[in-house]
């Protein structure tokens, strides 16, 4: 570095400076301290003061008004300062404010010459550093005011373009003026030049800002592993339309477990209305109904055939009611055979004792009870004769009589006599006819049989006389106990339960394409059908075969509202979103078209555009609307697809805006430290 040698006062001193703009700076600092120095340091040189001017000058807007604002503070402090402080410090020793301010704004501008001019380099980044760093401040304390003063304004091209040449221009001009020196009129002049440029710089700046910008995203979103998810071949304008209104991490949380409830039969237009108003805005158009509603009726076709699969898996397959009735009955006629044989081991019998009671009992009764046992007297008598008859098949015959009338009888005091009487020839054919209750017991429970069959059919009705679920348990554990000489459990539960069971798949056989009257026959309106469902095949089971229905019934309901509903609101976000696509922004004729001339030049670029947005706006139908309607494994990759976006995307989209902002201002930003430029 060279050495000057400089007279001041009668003093030689010598001084070390890169040029001789330093060495202004150094022997006006060597005056300041009264000459008691023999060599100055560099005005220029690596300091935290000039790295922190540098970073400073950078700050968008007012930087260049920083000197300014520090000399204003040096000059007003001084007088008190000063005097505190070494006289190897720069002091300010004017009479007056204004000299004084005039003394620390050159010092102040002389350093910063002397560093921009001693490091180019590193002042430019410096000051660069500064406008980013002052931009991603203003864009998180106040994103509206940082969006303006950036240029990020404006949905259109032209509107962006607009909004980058004003930000440019405006920042500029705040710029300029603050950087000039002199008066009014020549701060004016350095404002109107720097806003030009600025301007100037920041359009050009635009394209190499869209582009970093987009290595930027494409970066983030390997990084975050955007790449090779469901989501990744969408459009642009599908992926952020998704990201943006449709990935939000709570909501995908628990769509995700009514998903796996639902099975892989499910759709995200099942759980989710905004999901649904998507499939419903796709299938209002043309061109993407068939791909909305293709999928809902194949799934709605194989309603029957799930269901049915459900209810045999949880529940058993049909057992078809009428023709157990049939086999119990042919069993009935078979163990009626059996009586014959055993008739043939019969003693005579003595039944004078019970005519006897039945004599005393029609003395005294009247009507209905009376008649009826009078006839049961006289099937005891020998045929055509008075006298009592002592064979057991005359009993037994007169015994089944009985059962006969019994069946239908609703007279009580009637029941009561012939249930008495009955009781009575039972046991004389007890006594008389060995084995008659082994044949009894087996006939009896067959009998059982045919009756919980037919008590079993109307379980899960919701009539007035539903039987109630402790009703039903109660005659579920009387019905097992065997009665008579039977030996183990009565198969008077499993009757009941097959005839549930055969309402049941009678019902998915007559209303599986009207879910919704399925559900309410089966399932009912309160909790009495699931509880009496758990009591005959055990609560698990019920639970699957009901939800089963209950599924069926969400997927008719989705289908009705996307393929038949009316176009109400449900549908209208997606609808409007493609709606925006699809309206091409119309071409102001004194800026883009500048050269064209004409109207029909206007109007055939606008055709294009027009074009190109319908194009689009289908593209975007397309895959958006597929997304709603996915089943299976396609549907999980897309929720892990949200899921992670969603969740990522909280930080990562900030992020992104944040360098999307600062890049697509980086020129406006840098300027001022562009060659040429203050």
């Amino acid at each position: 570095m060279p050495t000057y040698e400089v007279d001041l006062n009668g003093q030689t001193f010598e001084i070390e400076a890169p040029d001789e703009a330093s060495l202004s700076v150094a022997v006006k600092k060597l005056q300041s301290d009264g000459g008691s120095s023999e060599k100055s340091n560099d005005p220029g040189g690596w300091s935290a003061d000039n790295v922190v001017r540098s970073l400073g000058r950078g700050v968008l807007g007012v930087g260049s008004f920083l000197d300014e604002a520090n000399a204003a503070t040096n000059a007003t402090l001084a007088p008190l300062v000063d005097p505190l402080l070494p006289e190897s410090f720069e002091k300010l020793p004017g009479e007056t404010w204004g000299e004084r301010y005039d003394q620390a704004l050159e010092i102040q501008r002389d350093k910063d010459k002397a560093f921009d001019e001693q490091h180019p380099v590193a002042s430019t980044g410096l000051k660069i550093a500064g406008g980013v760093g002052s931009g991603l401040g203003l864009m998180k304390a106040a994103p509206a005011v940082g969006n303006v003063v950036l240029g990020n304004g404006g949905m259109s091209l032209p509107g962006r373009v607009g909004a980058t040449i004003a930000a440019g221009l405006g920042t500029g001009a705040i710029q300029g003026y603050g950087g000039g020196e002199g008066g009014a009129t020549e701060r004016t002049r350095q404002a109107a030049r720097e806003g030009v440029t600025g301007a100037a710089t920041g359009l050009i700046m635009m394209p190499v800002a869209a582009g970093v910008n987009a290595g930027v995203k494409a970066m983030a979103r390997g990084l975050i592993g955007e790449s090779d998810d469901a989501l990744s071949s969408m459009t642009r304008e599908g992926r952020k339309y998704v990201t943006k209104e449709l990935a939000d991490p709570e909501q995908l949380g628990w769509y995700r477990s009514e998903l796996d409830q639902l099975g892989p039969d499910a759709m995200l237009a099942d759980v989710s209305p905004d999901w649904q108003g998507v499939a419903r805005g796709a299938a209002a158009r043309p061109g993407t109904r068939s791909m909305i509603v293709a999928p809902l009726n194949e799934r709605s076709a194989m309603a029957n055939s799930r269901l049915r699969g459900d209810v045999e898996a949880n529940l058993g397959p049909d057992p078809i009611p009428s023709a157990i009735d049939r086999e119990i009955a042919q069993n009935q006629e078979q163990v009626g055979r059996q009586y014959a044989p055993i008739f043939r081991e019969r003693s005579p019998f003595d039944f004078t004792p019970i005519t006897d009671d039945l004599d005393r009992q029609i003395t005294t009764l009247r009507g209905d009870a009376q008649r009826q046992l009078q006839r049961v007297r006289g099937m005891l008598n020998e045929f055509d004769g008075e006298g009592v008859t002592n064979d057991p098949s005359v009993a037994f015959q007169t015994r089944q009589a009985i059962d006969g009338v019994l069946a239908t009888e609703q007279n009580p005091k009637v029941i009561n006599a012939l249930t008495e009487a009955r009781q009575m020839i039972d046991n004389a054919l007890t006594r008389s006819v060995p084995r008659i209750k082994e044949v009894d017991a087996s006939f009896s429970e067959l009998a059982r049989q045919r009756e919980a069959l037919a008590t079993g059919r109307p379980i899960l009705n919701n009539e007035a006389s539903a039987m109630r679920p402790v009703e039903l348990e109660e005659a579920l554990v009387a019905g097992a106990q065997p009665q008579g000489m039977q030996i183990g459990p009565s198969a008077v539960p499993t009757r009941m339960r097959q005839a549930a069971l055969g309402e049941v798949h009678r019902a998915i056989g007559t209303k599986a394409n009207d879910t919704t009257a399925l559900r309410n026959i089966v399932r009912g309106e309160g909790d009495w059908n699931r509880e009496k469902l758990g009591l005959l095949f055990g609560q698990d089971n019920a639970d699957r075969a009901l939800n089963a229905i209950d599924r069926e019934t969400v997927f008719g309901d989705t289908a009705n509202r996307v393929t038949r509903g009316s176009d109400t609101a449900m549908g209208t976000r997606f609808t409007k979103f493609l709606d925006d696509i699809e309206n091409a922004q119309d071409i102001p004729g004194d800026t883009t078209l500048t050269g064209l001339g004409t109207k029909v030049a206007r109007g055939i670029v606008r055709s294009l555009t027009q074009a190109k947005a319908s194009s689009d706006t289908g593209k975007v139908a397309e895959e958006v609307g597929r997304l709603s309607v996915a089943q299976a494994k396609a549907r999980d990759e897309i929720i892990e697809a949200l899921m992670k976006r969603g969740k990522e995307n909280v930080l990562d989209q900030q992020r992104l805006a944040v360098i999307n902002a600062i890049l697509q201002s980086g020129g406006r930003s840098a300027y001022p430290s562009l060659p040429g430029v203050r």
